[in-house]
Formats: C-alpha cells, sequence, structure tokens
C-alpha cells in the first residue's frame, strides 16, 4: 500500500479541522464577502457605467477612469483598483500550484512585486483626464454646437451619462417622497437633487439674461451677449435630452450610480421622506457609496498594521528567545515597560500632536503599539524550540544563528502564532474606527467610523445616518471573530484526535 496516498499535508489537516466548525465556515464566508466587496467596489458603486453603447461606438467609462488620480484621488482607492487585476492572477497560482509550495512563493512574490511597482507608476504620475481635450482649446463665444465639436467622444458621454443619471435619481426621489408625504398627510418637502439644481441654475440664468433683453438696446453687446447666453442654455438642453435617447445600451454598477467622492444633491430634511440606499451624508455624498468603499479602509488597516506589528515583534521575540541570558531580560523589560504605555491613548495623544490625520499614520500607530503580544509568543515557541533536537543537529553542521532562527524554528513557530491574528486585526479595526469616530480619522475619507461619526452629529434626529456603518463593523469584527476561534481549535493538537 502507498502511504503517500494517506498522507495530508499539515495545512490540509488544518483545513479539515477548520471546516468541521460551522460558525467559522460561515465568518470565513463574511470575510471574503467583505474582501470581494473591497477590492472590487468601482464594480459595485460609481457614477461611470462598465460598458456603454453610443452611436455604435463601444466605450468603457468606469476602466478609463480606474486609474486616473482625478477621479480616484486617494492613492488606497488607486491601489485597490490595481488588486482588482492582480487578485484572479494570485489566485490561480494559489490553486495550481497549491502542491508545489516553493513555485508557489516564487509566483505570489512575483505578483506582490507587480502590483507594487504598478501602483507606483501609477498612483504617481500626472495623468490626463480622458474627458479632455487639450488640443482643442474651448471657444470664448457662446456656441454649443461649437464647443460640442471640440470635445471628443469620452468628454460628449460624460456630460450625456451625468444629464441621464440625474434625471433618474430624481424621478426615483420624486416617487419616494410622494409616496411618503401621503402616508403621513404632509405637504412634500423641496427636491434637492442634482438634476433640480442644474434646472433651477439654468432658469436663473435664462431670467437674469432675459431682464438684460428687456432692458438693453438690440444693437448693444449686452443685448447680443445675452441672447447668446440664452441660445447656448437652450441648445444644450436639447442636444442632452436628444444624446441621451441615443444610449442604446449601458451596463451599470451593481449597486449605486454615484462615485463616493462626488456630490449626489439631498439634504437632511430630505432623507426623511426617501429610503435609506438613496441616503445621503452630512456633506451631500452617497452613503451607500461610501460605505462600500469604507470597506477598503477597514481592511487595510486591519491587514497593514497587524503586519507592521509582526515584522516588529517576530525579529525581537526570536533573538530574545534564541539567545536567553541577558537580551532575554532585556528584551522582557522593554516588553513590559512597552505595554504598560495605554495603546488606544498614546494613539490619540499622538495624532492630536503631530496634527496629521493620514490613515497611513494610524496604520504606523497601531502596529508600533501592537507588537508586544506577537513578540511575547514569538519569545515562548522559541525557548522551546532552541532545545529541540533538530536545532542542536543544525548547530552542529555549522549554520549560521540566523539561518537557523528564521529558515528552521521561525516556520514551527508560525503556526500557533496564526491563531492571534484574527483577534489582532479585530483591535486594529476597532481603534481606527474608534480615533474616527473620535474625529480624529483621516479627513474626507469614507472610513466607518468617519460615517458613524457624522451620523453621531446628526443623532438623534438622523440616527438613520449611524446604524449603516456601525451594523457593518459590527458584523465585520464579529466574522473575523468566529474564523479566529475556528482556527484556534483548528490548530489545537488535541482536536486532531
Amino acid at each position: 500500500m502507498d502511504i503517500n496516498s494517506h498522507y495530508d499535508p499539515y495545512w490540509s489537516m488544518i483545513w479539515k479541522q477548520f471546516k468541521k466548525h460551522p460558525m467559522g465556515m460561515i465568518g470565513l464566508v463574511i470575510v471574503c464577502l467583505f474582501l470581494f466587496v473591497g477590492i472590487y467596489a468601482p464594480l459595485l458603486a460609481s457614477s461611470k457605467p462598465l460598458f456603454v453603447i453610443f452611436e455604435n461606438t463601444w466605450f468603457f467609462p468606469l476602466f478609463r477612469y480606474l486609474f486616473y488620480p482625478g477621479f480616484y484621488t486617494k492613492r488606497l482607492d488607486i491601489f485597490f483598483n490595481l488588486l482588482m487585476f492582480t487578485t484572479p492572477f494570485a489566485l490561480l497560482g494559489l490553486w495550481m500550484l497549491r502542491n508545489h509550495p516553493k513555485k508557489l512563493r516564487c509566483v505570489l512574490m512575483a505578483i506582490f512585486f507587480i502590483q507594487m511597482a504598478l501602483f507606483l507608476g501609477v498612483a504617481f504620475q500626472t495623468s490626463q483626464d480622458p474627458g479632455a481635450s487639450p488640443q482643442n482649446k474651448q471657444s470664448s463665444s457662446y456656441d454649443w454646437k461649437a464647443e460640442v465639436k471640440q470635445m471628443n467622444p469620452y468628454a460628449r458621454l460624460n456630460l450625456i451619462l451625468r444629464y441621464q443619471q440625474r434625471a433618474k435619481q430624481h424621478a426615483r426621489l420624486v416617487k419616494m417622497v410622494e409616496a411618503q408625504a401621503g402616508e403621513v398627510s404632509k405637504s412634500l418637502p423641496k427636491i434637492t437633487s442634482l438634476w433640480n439644481l442644474d434646472q433651477e441654475n439654468d432658469l436663473f440664468i435664462l431670467e437674469q439674461q432675459q431682464k438684460i433683453l428687456e432692458n438693453s438696446s438690440p444693437d448693444s453687446d449686452s443685448h447680443q451677449l445675452a441672447l447668446d447666453k440664452i441660445t447656448y442654455i437652450r441648445d444644450r438642453q436639447k442636444w442632452l435630452e436628444a444624446q441621451s435617447q441615443k444610449l442604446s445600451f449601458q451596463i451599470m454598477p451593481l449597486i449605486r450610480h454615484f462615485h463616493w467622492e462626488e456630490d449626489a444633491g439631498g439634504d437632511q430634511n430630505l432623507n426623511r421622506y426617501i429610503e435609506w440606499w438613496e441616503l445621503t451624508r452630512v456633506n451631500r455624498k452617497d452613503l451607500v457609496s461610501a460605505l462600500i468603499f469604507g470597506t477598503r479602509i477597514s481592511l487595510v488597516v486591519g491587514i497593514l498594521s497587524v503586519g507592521a506589528a509582526l515584522l516588529i515583534g517576530i525579529p525581537i521575540g526570536a533573538f530574545a528567545g534564541y539567545y536567553g541570558g541577558k537580551v532575554d531580560i532585556v528584551v522582557c523589560r522593554l516588553l513590559e515597560i512597552w505595554e504598560s504605555m495605554p495603546t488606544f491613548f498614546m494613539l490619540l495623544m499622538i495624532v492630536a500632536i503631530l496634527q496629521n490625520k493620514s490613515i497611513f499614520l494610524v496604520i504606523a500607530i497601531i502596529g508600533l503599539f501592537g507588537w508586544t503580544t506577537f513578540s511575547r509568543y514569538i519569545r515562548g515557541e522559541f525557548l522551546k524550540q532552541r532545545n529541540l533536537s533538530y536545532v542542536e543537529a543544525c548547530q552542529s553542521l555549522g549554520f549560521s544563528n540566523g539561518y537557523i532562527m528564521f529558515s528552521h524554528i521561525l516556520p514551527n513557530a508560525i503556526p500557533p502564532l496564526l491563531t492571534l491574528l484574527p483577534f489582532a486585526i479585530m483591535g486594529a479595526i476597532t481603534s481606527e474606527a474608534g480615533l474616527s469616530f473620535l474625529g480624529l480619522g483621516e479627513e474626507g475619507s469614507c472610513s466607518w467610523g468617519v460615517l458613524m461619526d457624522e451620523g453621531r452629529t446628526a443623532f438623534p434626529g438622523e440616527s438613520y445616518l449611524l446604524w449603516p456603518p456601525a451594523i457593518l463593523l459590527t458584523t465585520l469584527l464579529i466574522a473575523i471573530a468566529l474564523v479566529g476561534d475556528a482556527l484556534r481549535d483548528a490548530l489545537d493538537p488535541k482536536m486532531h484526535r
């Protein structure tokens, strides 16, 4: 009998044990769902369609603007947008090379370096707006037909899409407000949609120019200028209405048709009459789009801050556990001093002193104060492993201490350390949300903590702005806790019997 046919690798056994925990599997599915939403957020919420057929020509507006810093102003968004394309290759490599760990590591490292190289090349470049036409100077006269001729196809398409989307949003809001106001027998509030604001602005200009026409001589320059402006606005309105009918086919993002950084109209009075998925934030930006893109901030804070803590804690704990003696004593005293400092209050103090509300500063601070737990755990594992026979064999063969520590002992110490990672990620996400909730998060971001802070300022009159980010944050934390609990049981040797 071939014994290899009944042999299960270590990680295969861990996965089998993990699958025995139904709550852990549910938590893993939820975490993977959040990861999918974070990576592919532009496909779920954006003002740019994925695909459009206009004048018998195919356009891909979303992918054209996906790496444009003028549209995605946060470099974090550009990094995740690149992940939309590198993640499938990483998953394909994991599946095809799952039985070849060395090749798998090489492929994943290559994908990582490609991701970082593309990010550095895209995020810091001065790219041009796809809808701009620098080769043609716009005419200073009010001639809409001449202006349209100077636009490139994407510029014309952007105008038509914006007009059509705002008209559809206005129709939805009117329908919701009429239904809600009819139920409570109240008068209709003012519909502050973007389409309505555009119409009011055009009407105001037309009235102003009409007064100039009435009070000026037909031969005067002001009379001709007012007439040109009136003709310009009316030609533009007719052109938009006519061209919007020529969009024969388009595929919009699945959930929302607003970019989280764009003005979505609306106000607090209107929010009382509409459904929650049409709500706007205090700054008039779309709430659902911000919730979707806020997933990215929670994920990157949890992963990068814990990664930074591991980079600090593992080497320190490894040296203390392997060498022992005075090195161990010094490291233990350092750990005691560092752990005596209250982490969250140190976060508050440093952010307040530096007056820098950057998300990357928050990540660095969380990692700087979160490494002690990992260091203690690695120290204990190294103290236990250094006296085993395989370490003595390596020493007798003349291997260097660094090689023994990081090539032989560390791989055996990592699996037990994995049980701490989910709970450390939970702590990092909670710390960032707490800072943002207290007003010390990154300004202008869509962090769930920032959204909860906005809901708090409007509480209790607009408590519906507070609950969605709070529910999402709680769901993510519970899912990570379930994964951590199942992983702890799966790594327990007693559970394998």
